[in-house]
């Protein structure tokens, strides 16, 4: 009876394990997977029965890592083309999580004494184990396991640890039963330690990714604003349209007044006219119709804010990527360059000219951006990026640092001798995704 409990309970103990870390490491379920696992614990299993009646129950034993955990860790790492880290921390994690179903079967024998008892309890943790394990911890497992190397080895540390004391206190030496002081303070410091350490790291994670997630939902909040930024440039390409077509109708009663000798009411009607015209109609820089009303509404801008600027644009009609990235950079530059050059009027008690400088223009199916404004103070810089401690700024520069990596481009951004710059080299080849 008693030795049947145990051959249960020990293909039960391997299914557990060799299943648990699959969970923890992620896999597909398919019907491929699953049969390649079923497979797994069978060659598992029958090498160690072969191990078991060659060497004997104490050899197997000690051999246990090599011919169970390092199958398992290979398994995950070259059938389900995990990263061996994962693996290995998979393998440790749920080794660990073998223990509880002991301490359950300890206890049962403790209150009705034998070792059918024990066997008994030892099953039923193993499937209350299974079952809370699937239903609760897996996911978070694996969510811990993804958020960063670092966060992966904290987590990995403590199993590590233990596996590593189990086998050598209790498998290789009977250490662990001498009753030594050293055992019995070494594993209660470990665990303080190690939650300690691990409450650290896993809160500056979760302050790392809650800066992620904001700064994704600005640069989103920026996407939908350069969207609504293009539609209002249409709309404004589409009055010119109007107003081209309309401008018949102008010259007609213009020449009416000069054919009734009114010259000075055609000179109010042409000024007039003309004012409005010059209100909707975009420069003409280059052949592109968004890059012309880009620049268009931001030479106005800087009109209005008194800074000169000046465009050199030669693009084709067409490009190959989407208006909202080419808004994106634009935008988000020109505008930085013009705020910039607007407040450095006064640099060191000297007057400054404020003044922008941007051009456009593709070479060697690579689109090529530069935008220049004067400077009049120190901009500071972290990691090539310049870097503003106002609250909601600094987002434009991520938003071109962004599209520019995922186009696999170039970008600098510089501040010397007064005059701020910025460079951008983008690909024209076909983009992994969508706009930013």
């Amino acid at each position: 009876m008693i030795q049947a409990l145990e051959i249960m309970n020990y293909t039960l103990l391997l299914i557990f394990g060799t299943v648990v870390s699959i969970l923890f490491a992620g896999y597909e379920k398919t019907p491929k997977n699953q049969r390649a696992i079923a497979l797994l614990i069978i060659g598992i299993l029958s090498i160690q029965l072969t191990s078991y009646y060659s060497l004997g129950l104490a050899l197997t034993a000690k051999l246990y890592p090599l011919i169970t955990h390092l199958p398992n860790v290979l398994f995950i790492e070259f059938y389900l083309k995990k990263p061996r880290s994962i693996a290995i921390v998979s393998m440790l994690v749920a080794f660990l999580c073998c223990q509880p179903p002991n301490w359950l079967g300890e206890a049962l024998q403790l209150i009705w004494n034998g070792k059918v008892t024990f066997h008994i309890g030892y099953s039923l943790g193993l499937l209350m184990m299974f079952y809370l394990i699937q239903r609760f911890v897996v996911s978070s497992v694996h969510q811990v396991m993804s958020y960063s190397s670092r966060s992966l080895a904290v987590f990995g540390s403590f199993p590590l640890i233990y596996y590593v004391f189990d086998y050598t206190t209790t498998i290789y030496t009977g250490f662990l039963y001498s009753g030594a002081k050293v055992i019995v303070e070494f594993f209660p410091s470990v665990i303080s330690m190690f939650y300690i350490v691990f409450i650290i790291i896993y809160n500056s994670e979760m302050q790392r990714r809650c800066r992620l997630e904001m700064d994704n939902l600005m640069l989103q909040t920026r996407s939908e604003s350069a969207t609504h930024e293009i539609m209002a440039l249409q709309q404004v390409q589409r009055q010119t349209a109007i107003y081209r077509h309309d401008m018949r109708h102008h010259l007609s009663l213009i020449h009416n007044f000069l054919e009734a000798g009114d010259s000075q009411e055609a000179m109010t009607y042409i000024q007039q006219t003309q004012r409005e015209i010059d209100k909707i109609v975009p420069q003409r820089y280059c052949e592109n119709n968004t890059v012309n009303s880009i620049f268009s509404a931001f030479a106005n801008k800087a009109k209005q804010k008194k800074v000169e600027i000046m465009i050199e644009a030669i693009v084709p009609k067409q490009l190959p990527i989407p208006d909202t990235e080419i808004c994106t950079l634009l935008a988000n530059g020109l505008d930085n360059a013009i705020s910039a050059a607007a407040s450095s009027r006064k640099s060191g008690g000297k007057a400054l000219i404020p003044r922008v400088r941007a051009t456009c223009h593709i070479h060697k199916n690579n689109l090529l951006i530069l935008v220049e404004n004067t400077l009049g103070g120190k901009v500071e810089m972290r990691d090539g990026l310049p870097y503003t401690r106002k609250e909601g700024h600094g987002y434009g520069v991520k938003s071109i640092q962004m599209l520019v990596d995922r186009h696999q481009g170039y970008y600098s951004f510089s501040a010397e001798e007064g005059l701020f710059t910025l460079q951008i080299v983008l690909p024209l080849g076909e983009s992994d995704g969508g706009p930013i």
